[in-house]
Formats: structure tokens, sequence, C-alpha cells
């Protein structure tokens, strides 16, 4: 699961940013509610793409300030902690992200074409020499 998430997670941080500029540690917590708690990412994780996205121009990146165009951001006597550096999408992010949601989901429809999962195409099953073989390694227990 660990190369699965790390493949992804510029689509799904590009994928975040459409919806509204974020700062880091909001992306992983975005991250981690929007699936329910399966994707979690440290925050210094995604720091090092975020910083190439922004060398590419997909985002840009600022300082938060209290009324801040185009950003509702609390002022600084409203919250405590460290500024935050906020990303938001470019246009050119924005094609970026239609590029690699298109590739992702030809990807996926390959995978389950090949699992068989696809419509029309039957569901994939386990064998059950398989179920029987786990029954008898782990003594018969589930």
């Amino acid at each position: 699961m660990r190369e699965l998430k790390k493949g992804s997670l510029g689509l799904l941080l590009l994928h975040l940013l459409q919806a509204r500029p974020s700062y880091g540690y909001e992306l992983c917590e975005r991250l981690r509610d929007q699936s329910g708690g399966t994707l979690s990412f440290e925050d210094g994780a995604i720091y090092p793409l975020l910083h190439e996205f922004e060398r590419q121009g997909l985002v840009e990146a600022s300082w938060e300030e209290a009324g801040a165009p185009g950003l509702a951001l609390p002022t600084e006597a409203a919250r405590r902690g460290p500024r935050r550096r906020y990303y938001r999408m470019t246009p050119r992010g924005q094609e970026a992200l239609q590029a690699a949601l298109s590739e992702w989901h030809l990807f996926a429809r390959a995978v389950a074409r090949v699992l068989g999962e696809a419509p029309g195409v039957q569901s994939a099953r386990i064998p059950s020499r398989l179920i029987t073989d786990e029954a008898a390694a782990s003594g018969g227990r589930r």
C-alpha cells in the first residue's frame, strides 16, 4: 500500500488544491479525513512535492496574511503558532491535474480488467484451493 500511496500523492494534492488553497498540514488532514483514515501522510512527506510543483509552476505559494484576497485566512491575533504557507493551484496545475486524472482512470480501468472487475467482466474470485491452503497453514483458524 505504501508504494501505491506514494505514487498517487501528486494527483491527490492537486485534486485537493483544485477545491481551495491549503497549507501542508491541512492537506494531510484533508487526505486523512476524506479517505476515512486510509491515506495518512506526514506533513514532511508532502512538502518536497509541493516545492517541486511550485518550481514547475503548477502551484503558487504565499505566506498567510490577514485579509489576503481570495483567501479567507485567520488574522495572526485570531490564532497562534507559526505562519502558514498556502498553496494555490495555477492554470498550469489545472492542466496537469486533468492529464493526471486521465492517466489514473486509464490505469485503474486496465487494473480492473486484469482483476476481472471491469463492467461486463466476471468478478475476480479467490481459488478455493488457496482458501483451503490458507486454512491449513493457519491450523484451521481464521
